[in-house]
């Protein structure tokens, strides 16, 4: 078992994106005053390599394993360092309720089953797997209990799979995701087998996004006359949605999010609300000029994730795009909702 004196804790990172899995990590052993060391992290996106590259600026003692397919014998696994934690936020597409949901039978699907075998080969003490709540339901079911039969009965694991929403964690975005938690000692997953999550202490920097949203930005984020009549159409044809700005709890952010302008799928807020008064659980406008309505920014997009502004900040100063911001930011894990979860599993 790992070692709280002294040594601390040892994890993996697979599919790291940017890193939300490392921020949470590190945001968790600090708070039970436990070192954690990362051992080597997989990612295959350039963009996000470069993002996460400029935030924890790895040494050279961490090994960067890039496309873990390439692990593709119990020799090659074997070489991997010893590590106390595995985690990993594996691709959604193929579990996801907006995808075509091919499961298993996708490519991407069957990278479960390379975690799976690096789990069975470096049988590490903790794992924890994040993906999209349309698992547990994709195939009637069938794919979710597959892969518990898989982490229990083959790995030897006791797991818990719980699904969380973003909200409850101190960020005002709606965004529910399923956590595999998963301990090989029993003893140790009995003291977090019932454990709210929920009730952990975590970080709440915004109540709501009226809060969270930046008072004055860059006028390439306001949308055209034209573009805010695509945003308040409440649909077109035969499909019909009441179109909604000023949320005060936020949409999903999506990856898909950079391509914006999708009415009913990503979050605008207009300068009445952004500038308004916020009373009594509610905005109150000052002006009633609602002409000027802009899209969400990439600092936005991470705060909304839990992430800090100098995150965003180091990203942008080594050249990474918005687009690019975007993007990786709704890939992202919400890091306040794997930090509760590490936090747990550090004090258990």
């Amino acid at each position: 078992m790992l070692s709280v004196k002294g040594k601390g804790i040892k994890y993996l990172e697979l599919f790291a994106g940017v890193g939300g899995f490392r921020t949470a990590i590190e945001r968790a052993a600090k708070s039970t005053h436990i070192k954690a060391e990362c051992v080597g992290f997989s990612e295959i996106d350039l963009n996000a390599i470069k993002t996460y590259r400029a935030n924890f600026a790895p040494t050279d003692s961490e090994l960067e394993i890039g496309d873990i397919t390439l692990l593709d014998s119990e020799k090659k696994i074997k070489k991997l360092p010893n590590f106390d934690i595995l985690l990993a936020g594996f691709p959604c597409q193929p579990f996801s309720l907006m995808g075509a949901r091919g499961g298993f039978e996708d490519s991407r699907g069957t990278l479960f089953f390379h975690i799976a075998n690096i789990l069975a080969v470096k049988k590490p003490n903790f794992f924890i797997l994040e993906n999209v709540r349309g698992l547990k339901t994709h195939d009637g079911g069938k794919t979710f209990r597959r892969i518990l039969q898989i982490l229990t009965d083959d790995l030897g694991y006791n797991v818990r799979a719980e699904l969380l929403n973003s909200r409850d964690f101190g960020v005002p975005q709606i965004r529910r995701r399923l956590f595999f938690i998963g301990v090989i000692n029993k003893k140790t997953f009995q003291k977090i087998a019932d454990f709210d999550f929920k009730r952990s202490r975590h970080r709440k920097k915004f109540d709501t996004t009226w809060h969270l949203l930046e008072r004055d930005v860059d006028e390439k984020y306001y949308l055209s006359q034209k573009l805010i009549k695509t945003i308040l159409a409440h649909g077109s044809g035969n499909y019909w949605s009441k179109s909604e700005i000023n949320k005060i709890l936020a949409r999903p952010l999506t990856a898909s999010m950079h391509k914006m302008h999708r009415a009913n799928q990503d979050n605008y807020y207009s300068d009445a609300f952004i500038k308004g008064k916020f009373k009594n659980g509610q905005v109150i406008s000052l002006t009633k000029d609602k002409r000027k309505i802009r899209k969400i920014t990439p600092l936005e997009a991470f705060r909304l994730q839990g992430f800090d502004d100098s995150f965003v900040e180091k990203a942008q100063l080594v050249g990474v795009s918005d687009t690019q911001l975007y993007r990786q930011a709704g890939n992202a894990i919400t890091v306040n909702v794997a930090e509760a979860i590490l936090r747990a599993i550090l004090r258990s």
